[in-house]
């Protein structure tokens, strides 16, 4: 009897040993740590906060005479009267951009809360083969859910080409939009595996941006087949097709976005 009781009591310690936690700690991701993710929050958030900070753009002084504005105010409020503010209905001014361009957003001032950070990732891959059987887009929905650990979504065309025997609302590409977790996960793999095995690849133009700190790269059908998944199982994937990858971030200036992704190891092409 003694014995089944200390064989329960060891069993019940060993149990109790093992963590068997419900909270979101415990579904942590197989990559393990978000090395970017903290690299960014310890290092280069500080980095690029003095690296883009703009004097001329700190924030300006309420009035053009704060001395001068001050003694009216103590005058006002000696003598007990008050400002009178007169209301004019005026229309309020439409911005608009040469060739009907979407105008770009006003930048702010300079300040901790405006600091260039990424905000998501975006995978397309257009799918010629797709136009004669929709069954080759299997290989690029497959090869996307493998290297992003995210169901891409299946890209349908918008207007029918005849020359090239395209109807609207057929299926010819997939795409993947990564935030959070995900997106500073597939950076790392593409930073630290993908890119530096790249062959005859200089690295991003000088000029590269859309404007709004956004930019664009595109990599070859070989560039799939260089990430850890489907390296490693390369005959499940049948036909390997290219990708464009999209860094979409708060960078209000090409040159923010483009220092952002410098301080995460994507290399540039240099001038000879």
């Amino acid at each position: 009897m003694a014995f089944a009781l200390r064989s329960a009591a060891r069993r019940a310690a060993c149990l109790g040993r093992r963590s068997f936690s419900t909270t979101p700690c415990a579904a942590s991701s197989s990559h393990g740590l978000l090395r970017l993710k903290e690299y960014y929050d310890s290092t280069l958030s500080e980095d690029l906060m003095i690296l883009t900070y703009d004097h001329a753009r700190a924030a300006p002084s309420t009035y053009k005479h704060p001395d001068i504005q001050a003694q009216i105010d103590r005058a006002l409020a000696a003598t007990g009267e008050e400002k009178a503010h007169v209301s004019q209905d005026k229309p309020e001014a439409v911005r608009t951009r040469k060739g009907g361009k979407p105008v770009k957003p006003i930048q702010p001032a300079k300040s901790a809360n405006t600091i260039p950070g990424l905000d998501k990732i975006t995978l397309h891959a257009m799918v010629k083969d797709a136009i004669h059987s929709k069954h080759n887009l299997l290989s690029a929905f497959m090869a996307f859910q493998s290297i992003t650990s995210t169901r891409p979504e299946v890209v349908y065309a918008r207007t029918s080409v005849a020359n090239w025997k395209l109807r609207e609302g057929m299926p010819i590409g997939v795409k993947v939009t990564l935030r959070g977790e995900e997106m500073y996960q597939f950076m790392d793999k593409l930073v630290e595996i993908v890119l530096p095995r790249l062959k005859e690849w200089p690295g991003l133009q000088l000029t590269a941006g859309d404007g709004n700190g956004n930019i664009a790269l595109g990599f070859p059908a070989s560039a799939l087949a260089l990430f850890p998944e489907i390296e490693g199982s390369f005959d499940v994937y049948p036909k390997m097709t290219g990708f464009d990858v999209i860094f979409n971030t708060t960078a209000y200036t090409n040159t923010d976005g483009r220092l952002l992704l410098s301080g995460f190891s994507v290399p540039f092409k240099t001038k000879n």
